[in-house]
C-alpha cells in the first residue's frame, strides 16, 4: 500500500440525484457553518437565504425559529428584554438588537416574512446544529437561542437527550414540509468544536445530535446527509486546519469543505459559471498598491467590458454588485 494513503482518511460522501442550480431556491438554517456554505454560495450567485434568526445552535432553538417563520408568528414588544441599553428578542442572534424597540420587531419580522416566501420555493434546506447543550432563561423557562450576555445566573443549561433532538428534528422536518412539500432536506452537523462544554461533553454532544438525525431520516427518505463534522475531525484530522482559537474551521478547512460540497451537491453547468465568476471576484479583490489613475481606469474598463459580455452570456444572474464597483472605480 502507497504510505500517502495513511496520512488522511478520506469520508466518503454521497452523491446526491439532485443537483443545485442557479434557479434552485435554497434555504439554510443553524450555525455559523452554514453562514460559510451560504456565504460562497452567495458568492457564485446562487438563490440562497440563510439564517433568518441569526446563527443558532441547539435543535430546539432551530426548529423554533422554523416553526414561527413557517406560520409567521411575529415577535411582539413584550418578548423582547432590555439589558445593557439594549433590545434583544431571546430567540435572536444579537445583530437584531438595537436601542429601539420598535426598530428590533421591525428586523426581526421583516426577515421573518422574507424567509417565510422563500420558503415556499425551496428545493434545498440545509439544517445544521451544532450543539444539543441548550441554556433556559430562568424567567420565562424557556430554552433560548441566544444569552445576549445577561449573567450567568439568570439561566439554567442542560444537554438535550436523545428523545429531545429526535422531536425538534420532527417537528422541523414537519413543519418545513407544509410550506415546502417538495424540498429535500439535508442535515449536517457542525464541524465547529464546542470546547467550553469540555471535549468529552463535546463529543457527547455531537453524537447526540447525530444520533437524532439518523433515526429522522430513517423515518424520512427525503433527506441527506452531508458529513461536515465527520470531514473536520477525520480527513482533516490536523491542529492546522482550525483557527488560532482551535474551534472554528480555518479558511482553508472551509475551502475544503466547501470543495466536497461542491461536487455533492452543485449541478455540472453551474460549476462552469461559478468558475466564470470567480474571476471576477478575484478582479474584485486586486489590490491597487499604485497612484497610475490611467492604469486603474484601464483595468476598471476591461472588466466592465467582461461584466458586458457575461451579462450577455448569463442573464439570468445579476451583474450589477461587479458593475457598480468598477464604474466606483473609475468615478
Amino acid at each position: 500500500m502507497n504510505s500517502k494513503a495513511h496520512l488522511t482518511t478520506v469520508v466518503k460522501t454521497p452523491d446526491f440525484a439532485d443537483k443545485i442550480s442557479h434557479s434552485t431556491s435554497v434555504f439554510l438554517s443553524g450555525s455559523c457553518f452554514t453562514e460559510h456554505i451560504s456565504q460562497k454560495l452567495d458568492r457564485y450567485k446562487y438563490n440562497v437565504l440563510s439564517n433568518p434568526f441569526g446563527i443558532l445552535y441547539n435543535p430546539v432553538s432551530i426548529a423554533k425559529s422554523i416553526e414561527r417563520t413557517v406560520h409567521l408568528n411575529f415577535v411582539r414588544r413584550e418578548e423582547l428584554i432590555f439589558h445593557q441599553g439594549l433590545h434583544h428578542s431571546m430567540d435572536h442572534h444579537g445583530s437584531f438588537s438595537s436601542v429601539d424597540p420598535e426598530e428590533v420587531l421591525l428586523k426581526i419580522n421583516k426577515s421573518m416574512q422574507i424567509a417565510h416566501d422563500r420558503l415556499k420555493q425551496c428545493a434545498f434546506v440545509f439544517i445544521s446544529p451544532g450543539t444539543a447543550k441548550v441554556y433556559r432563561y430562568k424567567d420565562t423557562q424557556a430554552i433560548v437561542g441566544n444569552c445576549h450576555k445577561l449573567p450567568a445566573t439568570d439561566f439554567t443549561h442542560e444537554l438535550l437527550s436523545l428523545s429531545d433532538c429526535e422531536v425538534a428534528f420532527e417537528n422541523i422536518y414537519s413543519t418545513l414540509k407544509t410550506i415546502a412539500p417538495n424540498c429535500q432536506i439535508i442535515w449536517t452537523v457542525s464541524p465547529v468544536r464546542h470546547l467550553k462544554d469540555g471535549l468529552v461533553e463535546n463529543q457527547q454532544s455531537k453524537a447526540t445530535l447525530i444520533l437524532g438525525i439518523m433515526e429522522n431520516m430513517k423515518k424520512h427518505s427525503d433527506t441527506g446527509y452531508f458529513p461536515a463534522y465527520e470531514i473536520m475531525v477525520d480527513e482533516l484530522r490536523d491542529y492546522r486546519y482550525y483557527n488560532r482559537d482551535m474551534t472554528h474551521p480555518s479558511p482553508l478547512a472551509i475551502d475544503i469543505i466547501w470543495e466536497t460540497f461542491e461536487n455533492a451537491f452543485i449541478d455540472t453547468d453551474a460549476k462552469v459559471r461559478q468558475a466564470t465568476i470567480e474571476k471576477i471576484k478575484r478582479a474584485m479583490e486586486h489590490r491597487i498598491l499604485h497612484e497610475d489613475k490611467k492604469a486603474t481606469n484601464t483595468f476598471a474598463q476591461g472588466q466592465l467590458k467582461i461584466i458586458e459580455q457575461l451579462e450577455g452570456k448569463f442573464p439570468d444572474l445579476d451583474w450589477s454588485e461587479e458593475r457598480d464597483y468598477f464604474l466606483g472605480i473609475i468615478n
